[in-house]
């Protein structure tokens, strides 16, 4: 089987397109409708040339080394320089945006929850909050308000969790990179947008506004048990991914299709069950079947609430990526019922046209869930109902962590297919 020709130059470039979208493109306003587009696009693009990603046949690399190699130390030190340019826009952010559901409700209602748990009324954390909007229903799932408890225990602002675990995905992405391979710089120059945009330009709004840090944390770490391959890690990374944002949801019976047509039942029940436990620690054993009941419940709301954000801020549409805008504020019920047909349905057809190719040596597989788990993401976020920007970032780390381990990888996909 031969490597597409060129495939690592198609994955830079679709990368370097992507993040250009996410972030400086919408800055020209006459550019957001084609960025949305090139999104999407791009997105697909990546996720077909991971498949070709060479497995890793036990190459580790020592995350925080301290072995006196020149590279390491340069490490050391940008870390300490990235720890303080975050810190310090951090720091301005919050003195300038102080906490307040006037400016955006998400985080103070994670506080309010945070306080109740950590004082131990465990149920009554998803009661209503008298203080915010005269009652407002807590509607976030355990895995992304759960993290903010250790801020909340310790009298700081909570939005630390957020630079704490972007720090700990930038080290992540600077212990994998190795700046000598071919395109690594591009690669680079890519993360550093990203990070910029995120704590420096105030249309990115993640930082001091939303939860979405912890959200983008997990995804990173699926990313990496993927390529790992080991289904138990898969099993609990996913399981993080889906109690914090249901954007992982049509994944998941496509990765069951993929150990169950490859034979791999110890691997299926290995995903299965760490799945399993995870929801019962995280959701029904401290919170009840009740609550999970009225979270799972939550979708059949979302085109009333859009309808709401069409007639009080269009600009959430207008001004951000997403699909939405193209549908308008008179169809959004058809916007909504693509968006759940096709987060199910792509992935499942992907991962069964790709088993099915393997069988006649058409492509890869190793790193086809990771492939699939793109193309989820891609479709979720280009036809969500609400487009708000801050959702758009998950994707676009999950890329820069696979493509960083795709460049450290051999050049060129072995001519023959290795049997699993």
């Amino acid at each position: 089987m031969k490597t597409p020709a060129n495939i690592k130059q198609i994955l830079i470039t679709a990368f370097v397109l992507e993040t250009l979208c996410v972030t400086y493109a919408l800055s020209v306003p006459s550019l957001v409708r084609l960025a949305s587009i090139v999104y999407t696009v791009s997105g697909i693009v990546i996720a077909f040339a991971l498949l070709w990603m060479k497995e890793s046949h036990g190459q580790k690399i020592n995350f925080f080394s301290f072995t006196k190699q020149p590279l390491n130390h340069y490490r050391w030190l940008f870390m300490g320089i990235v720890l303080l340019v975050m810190c310090k826009f951090s720091m301005q952010w919050m003195e300038d945006d102080p906490l307040s559901y006037h400016d955006a409700d998400m985080l103070p209602i994670i506080k309010t929850m945070c306080e109740r748990f950590i004082n131990g009324f465990r149920q009554h954390v998803y009661d209503p909050i008298t203080e915010i909007w005269g009652g407002t229903h807590p509607i976030y799932l355990p895995a992304m308000w759960l993290p903010f408890s250790l801020p909340v225990a310790l009298h700081i602002d909570i939005r630390w969790l957020t630079v704490i675990v972007l720090f700990i995905v930038f080290s992540i992405f600077l212990w994998k990179i190795q700046p000598l391979r071919k395109y690594a710089w591009l690669v680079c120059l890519c993360a550093f947008l990203l990070f910029w945009w995120l704590f420096a330009n105030e249309n990115a709004g993640l930082v001091p506004y939303t939860e979405e840090g912890i959200v983008i944390f997990y995804y990173v770490l699926l990313t990496i048990a993927l390529m790992g391959r080991k289904a138990w890690l898969i099993g609990i990374c996913a399981s993080l991914c889906v109690l914090s944002r249901y954007a992982l949801i049509g994944w998941l019976p496509a990765m069951i299709v993929y150990y169950a047509y490859r034979k791999e039942w110890k691997n299926l029940f290995q995903f299965i069950s760490a799945g399993v436990i995870c929801f019962i620690v995280l959701l029904l054993a401290p919170f009840g079947w009740k609550i999970f009941a009225s979270l799972s419940a939550l979708p059949g709301a979302y085109i009333d609430f859009t309808r709401r954000v069409w007639h009080d801020a269009p600009n959430v549409f207008m001004q951000s990526l997403g699909w939405a805008k193209f549908f308008g504020p008179e169809r959004i019920a058809q916007l909504h019922y693509l968006l759940l047909f096709s987060s199910f349905l792509v992935p499942a057809l992907c991962m069964i046209i790709g088993l099915q190719l393997k069988r006649k040596d058409k492509i890869p597989t190793h790193n086809l869930p990771l492939a699939v788990l793109k193309i989820s993401l891609v479709i979720f976020y280009s036809f969500i109902d609400v487009p708000y920007l801050y959702l758009f970032y998950t994707s676009s780390f999950v890329s820069l962590i696979a493509i960083t381990v795709f460049l450290n990888r051999e050049n060129k996909y072995s001519e023959k297919m290795v049997t699993h």
